[in-house]
C-alpha cells in the first residue's frame, strides 16, 4: 500500500482583494463589480463609500455582477479593511518621495500572484476618482504600482484600472492552472509567504511606536511629525516584516520604555 504524507494541505483560492478607498461615485463601484466579474475576481472590500452603502445606483453598471456587489464589505478604515493582508499593494499615478518601493503593473502581478500560491492574503488599494491616495493611504501599503499610460493623457477610470489589474491577474492565472478550477492545494508547513507580518499588524506596532517616541519627545516639531511618522512607517516597511520581526521589535520597545517582562 502506498504511504501517505501527513502533510497539513489546504486549498486556496486564487484571487486578490479590490479595495476601494472613499469610492464617490455609485456607477463606479458597480462597473469595478463588473471589471472583477470579468475575470473571475469577486473579493471587493469598501471603505468610507462617500454615498453610503449598499447603494442601488451600483448595480446598472454592475450589468449582472450582483453577486459582487452583494459580498462587498463595509469598513470605516484601510487599516481595518487590510487587517489580514500580508502583502498590500497601492494603485497612483503620481509620483510620491516618502519612500515606498514602486513596481510596474506586470512586476507587481507576477509577486503578488506567488504570494497568493504560496498561501497569503493580497489587497490592491485605489484611492477616490478625484484626489486618489493619499500620503497617509500609500504608506500602509508594501509597494505602489504603476500603470504605463500616455504621458500627455493619464486620466484612468478607477474601473479601468482595476479591469487592468484584473486582466494582468487573469493572464497568470490562466497559465498557473491547468484546468478551469479556481482552488489549488498548498502545503501550509512549507509555504514561505505569509511568514509576511499583515497589515493590521504592522499598525499595530507603528501606533505603539509612535506613543512611545511621542512620550519621549522625539517629534520635536508638530509640523513635521506626520512627515517624520510616514518616513518612518516607509522604512519599516521597506523592510518586508514577518512576524518574527514584529515580535522582536516589539520585544526591544518593550524593554527600552521599560515595560519588559524581563528582569
Amino acid at each position: 500500500m502506498e504511504k501517505t504524507l501527513d502533510l497539513d494541505i489546504f486549498m486556496i483560492e486564487l484571487n486578490p482583494y479590490i479595495i476601494l478607498s472613499k469610492p464617490q461615485l455609485g456607477e463606479n463601484i458597480g462597473s469595478t463589480a463588473r471589471a472583477m466579474k470579468n475575470f473571475g475576481i469577486k473579493n471587493l472590500l469598501l471603505v468610507q463609500p462617500r454615498d453610503g452603502w449598499p447603494n442601488n445606483v451600483a448595480f446598472a453598471p454592475a450589468a449582472g455582477a450582483d453577486d459582487v456587489l452583494n459580498q462587498a464589505k463595509l469598513y470605516d478604515s484601510i487599516s481595518e479593511a487590510t487587517k489580514t493582508i500580508s502583502l498590500l499593494f497601492a494603485t497612483t499615478a503620481r509620483k510620491r518621495v516618502i519612500g515606498t518601493k514602486s513596481l510596474s503593473i506586470f512586476k507587481a502581478i507576477e509577486k503578488s500572484f506567488e504570494h497568493v500560491v504560496n498561501g497569503g492574503n493580497v489587497g490592491f488599494l485605489f484611492g477616490p476618482e478625484q484626489s486618489g491616495l493619499s500620503n497617509d493611504d500609500v504608506v500602509q501599503s508594501d509597494y505602489t504600482v504603476s500603470i504605463p499610460i500616455n504621458k500627455e493623457f493619464s486620466s484612468l477610470n478607477i474601473s479601468q484600472a482595476v479591469l487592468l489589474i484584473c486582466w494582468e491577474w487573469n493572464k497568470i492565472k490562466m497559465s498557473f492552472l491547468k484546468d478551469d478550477k479556481n482552488l489549488v492545494k498548498i502545503n501550509k508547513k512549507l509555504k514561505k509567504s505569509t511568514e509576511l507580518s499583515n497589515v493590521g499588524d504592522r499598525e499595530y506596532f507603528y501606533k505603539q511606536l509612535d506613543q512611545l517616541l511621542t512620550k519621549s519627545g522625539f517629534f520635536y516639531s508638530s509640523e513635521m511629525a506626520p512627515v517624520v511618522k510616514r518616513n518612518i512607517r516607509s522604512l519599516f516597511n521597506r523592510a518586508s516584516l514577518t512576524h518574527q520581526d514584529l515580535r522582536t521589535l516589539h520585544g526591544i520597545i518593550r524593554s527600552l520604555s521599560g515595560t519588559s517582562n524581563r528582569t
